[in-house]
């Protein structure tokens, strides 16, 4: 589509009014001034339809729906004229009876000479084509060849008889008549000039996509890497226990044995905070997760107390100051307190001037946005965030902590200043972007850069710079929309989604062009092969493979819409028109109902196995 066409259009109208009102004047002299503005008007109104119908013809070919008909009518008008002086016959004096012998002689003359004169497919011109012109039509015919030998031809409703092919009980007499032994050729020829038509184009999208995903890459790790960001390499989650001075302190001051999980990497890559901090996806920083909403409550409900606005209901004795006899103080219950043979005060805090307050809220330990009243020295070994200034979980938002973006941002989360524990807006959508330029690891990089290039360029060469876009990122940005409502938990990134989108074009191409693409059986073996495999890997920590099922299905989708394709006979055309018309509301259907069910039901009840499509646990490493 040329916008170009649109200014073309309003200049058309312009030029066309006055040219009528000039002509009209000329020639209605006679007429009053109101019949000739009238004339003047009527002709800008014509040239306006013919504009506007170049612009829809326009918009309708840059879709795929009216596709090159111009160039094979005029190609077919062509052939037609060629054609006229070869299909004319000699008047003879009629018989009632069989064609005799010469008239046989004369007909078969006539078909010899018009096939050698006007039935020639074309040869490709000098642009390269981004299908191999000669296996494809080799293919075409020898797929044509077979139709034809059968006695039967496949329909979609049954069998039909094959007329064209050679049939024993039939006379031979006479010799098969001009109109069906054309057909064939008529029909090559007009798939080789859609070939011919077809433009190529460089696939720039894709190189540069492709390069800006690997130089983020090589700041994004080197940056990690200094530091010391990096996760061991290895799968899952692998418990370790203190020993000798590395086991913290804890409320009382005695030295306690601590467990850790420490975080492994098999993509050798940072660990999944560092990757938040630059905009993976957690579903929990996108919306206002119910999940955290019941956590938030169920922890003001246990810290509850009349000296900091949140009264017990009567059922709870809430948490207070605890001072032991070594003068460390913190915020407990009762139990607790009794346990460090402490003294408690309930519903009161403790004085943050002149206490020497040793445990307070540490966030971070897990991603789930849990929280703990622990020593620093626990905290910090296993691998949280102590709040320094706080006393209770109830008054600490530990989300914010983890959603924070590396840099000081107007999309870091703020807490609700009715519920302090909660976000008062999580909303951090372009979650669902970033993560399309961002990798978990070199291993994960090389993969998609490798599949990126292998099926991108191809689809590029024949769709172009724009086409390529819209799905590329409809792919991505449809995938992670999908995974953010089966994975809630989990931190997930790369562009695994637009690379699977990628892979179902090339499965949609595959199938739009089956009779001239050379052994398609065996392009599709390796396609299904190619997405077996990664469907497999995306059971491992790190692959998202619901983002992989959801941007397989919105490139199926979009591939349909925006992919030009070659049509062979009017019932294809028709065929792939209608899949057009239909996939392109169902693609705008399917962003809204994975967005309602995102945001607005946000939840996941329906399917208790879908947990085991993104992971399996291979290991005792992994938790699912």
């Amino acid at each position: 589509f040329h916008f170009s066409r649109l200014a073309s259009f309003f200049r058309g109208a312009m030029m066309a009014a006055v040219r009528g009102r000039d002509s009209s004047a000329n020639i209605n002299d006679g007429k009053n001034p109101m019949q000739r503005r009238t004339s003047a008007w009527q002709v800008a109104g014509e040239q306006a339809k013919k504009g506007v119908s170049n612009l829809g013809n326009a918009m309708g070919r840059w879709l795929g729906v009216t596709g090159h008909e111009d160039e094979v009518a005029t190609r077919m008008e062509a052939y037609r004229r060629r054609k006229s002086k070869a299909d004319i016959i000699t008047p003879k004096a009629r018989t009632p009876h069989a064609p005799t012998e010469a008239n046989v002689m004369q007909l078969r003359q006539i078909l010899q000479e018009s096939d050698s004169d006007g039935d020639e497919i074309p040869e490709p011109k000098d642009k390269l084509l981004s299908r191999d012109y000669d296996k494809s039509m080799a293919h075409y015919r020898k797929l044509r060849a077979e139709e034809l030998a059968k006695a039967q031809k496949p329909g979609w409703f049954g069998g039909v008889e094959n007329k064209d092919s050679a049939d024993p009980r039939r006379s031979v007499a006479a010799p098969p008549p001009p109109r069906r032994k054309h057909s064939k050729k008529r029909n090559e020829t007009l798939v080789a000039m859609q070939l011919q038509a077809l433009p190529t184009f460089t696939p720039y999208f894709i190189y540069t996509i492709t390069f800006i995903q690997f130089a983020l890459a090589v700041c994004f790790f080197a940056y990690a890497y200094s530091l010391s960001m990096f996760a061991p390499f290895g799968l899952g989650f692998i418990s370790q226990t203190c020993s000798g001075n590395d086991c913290p302190q804890s409320f009382n001051g005695t030295t306690i044995t601590v467990t850790r999980k420490v975080e492994h990497n098999f993509l050798y890559g940072p660990t999944s905070k560092y990757l938040l901090q630059f905009g993976a996806k957690l579903t929990t920083c996108m919306r206002q997760d119910t999940n955290v909403k019941l956590i938030a409550a169920k922890e003001r409900e246990v810290q509850c107390g009349s000296g900091w606005d949140m009264p017990c209901d009567g059922t709870q004795t809430g948490y207070g100051c605890c001072g032991l006899t070594s003068g460390r103080k913190g915020m407990t219950n009762q139990a607790t307190c009794a346990a460090n043979g402490g003294t408690w005060s309930q519903g009161t805090l403790c004085d943050a001037k002149l206490d020497y307050i040793v445990i307070r809220p540490c966030c971070g330990i897990s991603l789930d946005s849990q929280c703990e009243i622990i020593t620093d020295l626990e905290c910090s070994y296993r691998g949280g965030t102590w709040h320094s200034t706080g006393q209770l979980c109830s008054q600490t938002m530990c989300l914010g902590d983890l959603c924070k973006l590396s840099q000081t941002s107007s999309y870091d989360l703020t807490a609700d200043s009715s519920y302090p524990n909660q976000p008062k807006s999580a909303n951090q959508w372009f979650r669902f972007i970033l993560p399309l330029f961002l990798h978990a690891g070199v291993i994960q990089l090389f993969i998609i850069i490798t599949i990126q290039l292998y099926a991108g360029c191809e689809i590029e060469e024949q769709a172009g710079f724009l086409r390529v876009l819209l799905i590329y990122f409809i792919s991505g940005i449809g995938g992670y929309i999908v995974s953010g409502i089966f994975v809630t938990a989990e931190v997930t990134t790369g562009a695994d989604p637009a690379v699977y989108g990628l892979l179902a074009v090339m499965l949609v191409e595959l199938f739009q062009s089956w009779q001239i693409v050379p052994r398609a059986g065996l392009e599709l073996l390796k396609l299904s092969g190619l997405s077996i495999v990664l469907l497999m890997i995306g059971t491992l920590p790190y692959i998202d493979n619901w983002s992989h099922i959801g941007g397989f299905c919105f490139g199926i989708v979009s591939g349909i819409v925006f992919l030009p394709y070659v049509t062979f006979g009017d019932w294809d055309l028709a065929r792939k028109r209608v899949l057009v018309l239909v996939c392109a509301p169902l693609m705008i259907f399917m962003l809204v109902i994975a967005l309602v069910v995102f945001y607005v039901l946000q939840t996941t009840t329906f399917c208790s196995w879908c947990n085991y499509v993104n992971c399996i646990p291979y290991t005792s490493a992994i938790t699912c």
